[in-house]
Order: C-alpha cells, then sequence, then structure tokens
C-alpha cells in the first residue's frame, strides 16, 4: 500500500498525540501508585483528631500508664487508618504493651506495622522491638535475627549498635548450635555472617570440636579487614595456635614446693611419660594438644580445687589424674557433675569409676583383681573348690569378697575364708579351722552293713534300686559303704526318706600327717611381699597342698625365691608387664632419655605414657567434645600399651590383668584375662 505525504504527516501526528496521551498515562499512575505507597506508609492526610488522641495517648505512656496507653494507641490505628498518625500509633502501641509486659500483644502490632507499612521510617525501630519482645519471652533465635535486620538495614548509629550488641549477647549466651546454624542462612551482609561465623566457633571450641572451629575461624580471617569481626577471628586463631587448640588437665603429685627432690619423684615420672605421649602426638597431628598442668600437692582439698578450676576451662577436653585414690575420690565428683571426662592412671579403690559416667579408672580395681584370679584359676586350672586367708584390713576384704563372688557365679564353691591381722606371724588359728572346714566337707554319711540290719530296711535299699550282688557283698563283708556310693549325690537325703540309720566318720584334722587335698586353690591377697615367707610356709606346715592364687604383691622375685620350696608354681595377676627386650619398647625407651637427660623410663612412666596415648587415640579419630571423649573412652577394649593393655568397656574401670606363674626359680608370664570378655 503507497501512502501520501499527506496521509503520512497526518499518522505521524496521530502517533505523537497518541505518544503523549501514553507517557501522561504512565505518569499519572506512577502518581498515583506512589501516591498509594505513601498513603500505606506515611499518610499525608493530617486528622486534627487523630492528633489529639496521639498526644493524650503519648502523655499516658510518659506518664509509665502502659495498659491505657497501647490502648489509645490501638483505638487510633481503628479510627484513623490513613492518618499522619497512624505508624506512630503503631510504633507506640507495641512499645506500650512491652513495657506493660505483654509482650505477644506487642508483636502481633510490629508485626502488623511492618507487614501493612513495610516502607515505614519506623520499620527498624520496630524490629528492635520485637527483637526485645522475643528476648523477653526467651525466644533467643528469633530475638536474635531481628536484631541481626537491624543491624543489616538500619542508618540509625545509636540503633545499630544497640543491636550490635545485642546481638553479639544472644548469639554468644543462648543460642545452641543448630540454632546458630539456621540463624546464618539469613544473614546478608559480611558483617552479620562474621559475626554468627565468630560465635558459632567460640560455641565449637567450648565443645572441644577445634577443627570446625578453625574452618570457620579460617572463613572469617580471609574477609575483607574493615569487617567489625575479623580482627576477633584472627586472634581466635592465634591464641588457638599457641595454646595448642586441644587442652589436657594434668592433675599430679608434683610436689614443686617440696625441699626434699625424693618427694618430687612419683608426679615427675608421669608427667615426664605423658609429656613424651603428647610431643610424639603433636608432631604428626594439625590440631596440636597442650597440657594444663596442676600440683596436687598430696592434698585432696586442692587436688579438688584444681579439677573443678579446669573444668572452668572449656578448651579442656579431659583431665588425666589424680593418682592418688583419696584425691581421685575428692575431685571425680566435680568432673563428673561438670560433664568433663577424668581418667586416674593408678588409683585402684572400688567405686571410683561407679561416681558417674565420666569418670575411668585405667588401673583395675579391687573388684576386677579379685574377679579375674578366681575366674582365671577356674577356666585355665580347672579349679572348682577354693580357700581365701585374707588380710582383714579394707583392701584386704573388698579383694576377697570379690573372689568369693565371682567363684559364686561361676557356680564353685568356697569352702572356708579365712582373716588375719595384717603383718602377722602366727597363723595356727586360721589355718586349724581352714583343715578342720575342709575336712569336714570329707566327712560322709556311711551305712554300716556289719551290724544287725532288719529285713524291712534291707528291702528299702533293695525297693530303691541297689543291685542284689552289691548288698550282698557289703553284708558279707560287713562294710560300711557311704551314701553317696548307694544313693549317688543326694545320698543323705534319701536315706533320710528312707529312714535308714547312718552314722559320720570324723576325721582327724588335728593330725597334720593326713594332708587337705580337696582345696584347689587358695587366695591369699597380702598386703606387701614381706607376708611371702610368712603365709607361705605356714600354709606347707599344716599340710594344704592348695595351687597359691594371688594378687600384684606376689610379684618379688627375691621374696619367692627365698621361699621357693613352698612357692613354687603359685600364680598371682600383675597390672603392668613390658617386654624390655621388644623394638616397641626400646623405641620408646631411647626417646625417653633423650628428652630426659638419659634417665630410664619406670614404670609409672610406662603409665603415664600409655594413658596420655590413649586419650590422644581417642582425639585423632576427631573425639574432641568431652562428651565425644567420653563415649569413645566407654567403648575401649584391648588398647595396647607399653605397660599392659587397657580395656575400659566393664563400667569403665580396666578389666584387663596379666597372669604370673612362679615356676623353677623364675617368674613368667603364663596368660591374661579381660573380664570384658569373660563368657564371650
Amino acid at each position: 500500500m503507497q501512502y501520501s505525504k499527506t496521509s503520512i504527516h497526518h499518522i505521524s501526528v496521530k502517533m505523537k498525540i497518541k505518544s503523549k496521551i501514553w507517557i501522561i498515562l504512565l505518569f499519572i499512575s506512577a502518581f498515583f501508585r506512589q501516591a498509594d505507597s505513601q498513603s500505606l506508609t506515611e499518610s499525608i492526610v493530617f486528622k486534627q483528631e487523630a492528633e489529639q488522641k496521639f498526644l493524650e495517648a503519648m502523655r499516658l505512656f510518659r506518664n509509665a500508664r502502659f495498659d491505657t496507653a497501647s490502648s489509645a494507641f490501638v483505638n487510633i490505628i481503628k479510627e484513623y487508618p490513613r492518618s499522619h498518625r497512624t505508624t506512630g500509633a503503631y510504633i507506640m502501641g507495641g512499645k506500650a504493651y512491652y513495657e506493660a509486659g505483654k509482650y505477644r500483644e506487642s508483636i502481633h502490632l510490629l508485626k502488623d506495622l511492618i507487614d501493612v507499612f513495610p516502607q515505614s521510617t519506623y520499620s527498624d525501630d520496630a524490629h528492635y522491638s520485637l527483637g526485645l519482645n522475643y528476648y523477653r519471652l526467651e525466644r533467643y533465635e528469633d530475638a536474635a535475627s531481628e536484631f541481626i535486620t537491624i543491624v543489616q538495614i538500619s542508618q540509625k548509629p545509636k540503633l545499630l549498635e544497640r543491636s550490635r550488641k545485642l546481638a553479639e549477647m544472644i548469639t554468644s549466651s543462648y543460642l545452641s548450635l543448630m540454632e546458630l546454624k539456621v540463624l546464618r542462612l539469613d544473614t546478608r551482609t559480611d558483617e552479620m555472617s562474621a559475626l554468627v561465623d565468630l560465635k558459632t566457633a567460640e560455641k565449637l571450641q567450648r565443645e572441644g570440636d577445634f577443627v570446625s572451629a578453625n574452618e570457620l575461624l579460617n572463613k572469617v580471617a580471609l574477609m575483607p579487614p574493615n569487617i567489625k569481626y575479623v580482627a576477633d577471628a584472627l586472634s581466635m586463631l592465634e591464641r588457638t595456635a599457641k595454646e595448642g587448640g586441644i587442652k589436657i588437665g594434668l592433675v599430679l603429685p608434683l610436689m614443686v614446693k617440696e625441699e626434699n627432690p625424693s618427694a618430687r619423684v612419683l608426679g615427675m615420672e608421669f608427667l615426664q611419660g605423658i609429656q613424651l605421649a603428647i610431643e610424639e602426638y603433636n608432631q604428626n597431628s594439625p590440631v596440636k594438644i597442650a597440657l594444663e598442668i596442676r600440683d596436687t600437692e598430696r592434698d585432696p582439698s586442692i587436688a579438688a580445687r584444681h579439677v573443678a578450676d579446669l573444668c572452668s576451662d572449656e578448651s579442656v577436653s579431659i583431665i588425666v589424674g589424680p593418682v592418688i585414690s583419696s584425691e581421685v575420690f575428692a575431685a571425680a565428683g566435680i568432673a563428673n557433675e561438670r560433664g568433663v571426662p577424668l581418667i586416674t592412671p593408678t588409683a585402684t579403690a572400688n567405686g571410683i569409676a561407679a561416681i558417674g559416667p565420666f569418670i575411668f579408672q585405667a588401673n583395675p580395681d579391687y573388684n576386677v583383681r579379685g574377679r579375674a584370679i578366681a575366674a582365671y584359676a577356674y577356666n585355665a586350672f580347672d579349679a572348682r573348690n577354693f580357700a581365701v586367708l585374707a588380710p582383714a584390713d579394707m583392701v584386704g576384704k573388698q579383694i576377697a569378697e570379690s573372689f568369693v563372688a565371682e567363684v559364686d557365679s561361676l557356680y564353685g564353691e568356697v569352702i572356708d575364708v579365712e582373716w588375719y591381722t595384717p603383718g602377722s606371724t602366727d597363723l595356727r588359728t586360721e589355718l586349724t579351722t581352714m583343715r578342720r572346714k575342709a575336712f569336714a566337707k570329707l566327712e560322709v554319711p556311711t551305712v554300716d552293713f556289719g551290724a544287725k540290719m532288719k529285713q524291712a530296711v534291707l528291702d528299702r535299699i533293695r525297693d530303691w534300686g541297689v543291685e542284689e550282688r552289691i548288698l550282698d557283698s557289703l553284708i558279707e563283708r560287713k562294710l560300711k559303704a557311704p551314701v553317696t556310693f548307694l544313693f549317688g549325690k543326694r545320698g543323705k537325703i534319701i536315706s533320710d526318706s528312707l529312714k535308714i540309720e547312718t552314722q559320720v566318720e570324723k576325721f582327724k584334722y588335728d593330725s597334720l600327717e593326713f594332708p587337705v587335698t580337696n582345696i584347689d586353690g587358695i587366695f591369699i591377697p597380702i598386703t606387701n611381699p614381706d607376708e611371702i615367707a610368712v603365709v607361705s610356709s605356714q600354709l606347707k606346715f599344716f599340710n594344704i597342698n592348695a595351687l597359691i592364687l594371688g594378687t600384684g604383691d606376689w610379684n618379688d622375685h627375691d621374696a619367692l625365691y627365698q621361699s621357693q620350696q613352698y612357692t613354687d608354681k603359685a600364680i598371682f595377676t600383675v597390672d603392668t608387664y613390658t617386654d624390655i627386650k621388644s623394638d616397641e619398647y626400646k623405641i620408646f625407651a631411647g626417646k625417653f632419655k633423650l628428652a630426659n637427660n638419659n634417665k630410664m623410663p619406670s614404670i609409672n612412666s610406662l603409665i603415664g605414657y600409655d594413658v596420655a596415648k590413649l586419650v590422644a587415640y581417642v582425639m585423632s579419630q576427631g573425639k574432641t567434645k568431652r562428651a565425644d571423649v567420653a563415649e569413645a573412652l566407654s567403648k575401649v577394649q584391648g588398647f595396647s600399651g607399653l605397660h599392659s593393655k587397657i580395656s575400659l568397656s566393664l563400667n569403665r574401670v580396666n578389666s584387663y590383668l596379666l597372669i604370673m606363674q612362679y615356676k623353677n626359680r623364675q617368674i613368667l608370664k603364663i596368660g591374661e584375662i579381660d573380664l570384658a570378655n569373660q563368657g564371650k
């Protein structure tokens, strides 16, 4: 189609007119949209009545009549929803409700203000008041979110500073790790992201998770240096690197104030072994372990105070020590209550680990020692009948009672338990009684076939099942037959039920020419090696032929050798045994001597080394939080140390012991036992 110039001109004019009209319409539309937005935020419509009522409500607010004031502000909103005082009534109504303690009503009103008038100049004030309300209701995550929002949107310096401080306080003191992770999703600025990451790292450190904490701190440290929390993150990283990241508290009898050097030997031996184990760990681990060392001065009250101080240090993941039972009893309850794992390397008293789930004994207690030797004799030597000769002190009674309980659980029999005064050299009364009770077990009722016996009695015996030929032989030879021979194990009961007259043959237990042979093993938990000669020689004199069973005090070669005619084949448990010819020990001893002026390691150094190695091993598996360390330790079975193995899965007490025997003038290792594996 062809257009003339005139037509084109008319079309052009029409198009220009339409374009101008369209521009005008767009301008009018934008104007009304802006006016509508203005009406929804800060309405420009002035209402004298609204002004008067607002001023009256403010007078009530200033006079602390908050309930009345809140009602007045709400009425303004209802009566004048588009007045110049509407948004002011919202914010002041919310504040009045807050001051009146009506936090939920305040939240409702303030959220309406933010939803209906999102562009209001009161918006940041509304978020601040919302945060205060949530804080009062202990909705700390919501409170922190509101204060963080203010920091991200407000331009008011005083409000910003107050909100920042409140956000720091709440994230530091009230939020869990999970709540901090959720809150982190709401952050929209580097500053607030850094704040939440910093507080999360602090909490991770308090719980012992230094690996995760350092990851977050490094993330914050890489932000622009003008970000408020970057310097704090760098400082924490520097402090963590300096202090080692993870701390182990040591509570040992170092006796640093004592002038006599010999008083310091025990604590120093443990410390030197522990230090070597931690040095080895730190050489190969990116997260270092630092030691917080405390001196108990061999005073239980001082030990308890040090443990309390270490529990207050959130970076301490576990406490090693004390090493003396009395000090452990004084301190362990504090550690358990605070949820801090405490492992004592050498305390042996019963009941320490029973204090609670955070307490561990790396050394077997008296209960384990008594049970272990009974179980080993029963299983390895087929011993079934036992006797006990124990010192009448607290330790002797506890360990003997554990032995008896284990024999009972195995359905063995304890023929007699005798107590002697520790240090006594005369055991005549105890061993005479033991002989009498042993022989009493052999005294079995008999039926006398040599005496005149009524036919009715013979008939009852025959009717029960005794063979005719046996009866004829007994009558012909006029013999006495034990009821167990005639009727079996229940012979006494059966003979009584058949009304058969019986007689008991008394053994002459006071005649030492007759040996006691029905005791398989006699448990003698002596108090010190000096008693070996006394008890073993008198046992021989009273002709009690039983395998001697003992505990660690029997582990004295000189004492055993001097009484070798009485002690040969005696077996006993020990909690330490080191093969000094092994490559592993030689490497350890070389390192120890290098670190300690060519000094050879003692047993205490070995124990300290092994316990520290166990703790470091647990931490190398990522278990650095206190609860995680305790849980991991409670599952330990058969951890191989240089002095022994450590198994803590049985009531958090080491259930492993070595079995030794004195034979042919030598002490030999003949076995081992872990009560945690008994019956498996």
